[in-house]
């Protein structure tokens, strides 16, 4: 049985967790996936070592359309507050930074591709996001709202003239812009489902082809992520001990 279980929240059909979750599953850790667009409950067991909130199209405010987006911002501010780690993707960064008070802006062209980023000096040395230092990191960004950095959180991954694409804030509560889990194969997929203006001089066609040129770098850093985050988690429930007790993800 694996010692590391990760409880990941999926917000729409087509945006899985993919080949993250299973590198965090060859890394060691059990991925269990909630759909609450499909009814589902988020769950309350204590035994999760980290909570992983991944992407979708729609705002992080959208609360109407998504009834389950406060109890998932109530979460992360408490992991924000110490309570237990959070790895945040797109979607699910911006609800981090929501959650955060940071302010959440509508960019006129969207983002979709391939953009080169880079880890900072914070980066470097965060637990996490240290296994990315000192390369440039081709990065699948497939979003339309932008986040500013929340106040007192560290940025870890920067880049583009969206600048906040990886931040810390406390101790353990991640959130990025960039997709580690996507491949071509999705982001084809989502191109032909969502109705997003594409950014200029780009086509369905070449963003696919970017993404699929990139494929072998996003597979090596992706996986290193993910390998990096299971080993945190690993080294954080030892010291703590892996009881119910040290990691609750219940609402309150």
């Amino acid at each position: 049985m694996a010692d590391v279980r990760i409880l990941v929240i999926e917000h729409e059909r087509g945006t899985g967790p993919e080949r993250f979750g299973q590198w965090l599953e060859e890394a060691g850790a059990e991925v269990v996936v909630v759909r609450p667009y499909l009814g589902e409950a988020i769950p309350a067991p204590g035994d999760y070592a980290a909570l992983l909130v991944l992407g979708g199209a729609a705002g992080p405010l959208e609360d109407t359309a998504n009834p389950w987006f406060p109890q998932v911002r109530e979460l992360l501010q408490r992991s924000a507050g110490g309570e237990f780690p959070s790895f945040n993707v797109c979607l699910g960064g911006e609800l981090l930074a929501a959650a955060t008070d940071a302010r959440i802006s509508r960019r006129e062209r969207p983002q979709i591709g391939i953009y080169d980023l880079r880890t900072t000096s914070a980066g470097e040395s965060d637990p996490v996001f240290a296994a990315l230092a000192g390369r440039t990191l081709p990065s699948v960004l497939f979003h339309q709202e932008e986040m500013s950095l929340p106040e007192g959180a560290e940025l870890l991954v920067t880049g583009s003239d969206a600048p906040v694409q990886g931040f810390r804030v406390g101790e353990f509560a991640w959130g990025t812009q960039f997709h580690p889990e996507t491949d071509a194969v999705q982001i084809a997929r989502w191109l032909s489902s969502d109705s997003v203006p594409l950014p200029e001089g780009k086509t369905a066609e070449s963003i696919v082809e970017e993404v699929r040129a990139a494929d072998a770098e996003l597979i090596a850093w992706g996986r290193e992520l993910a390998q990096r985050f299971v080993e945190y988690l690993r080294r954080r429930e030892g010291r703590n001990g892996a009881g119910a007790d040290d990691v609750n993800l219940t609402t309150s």
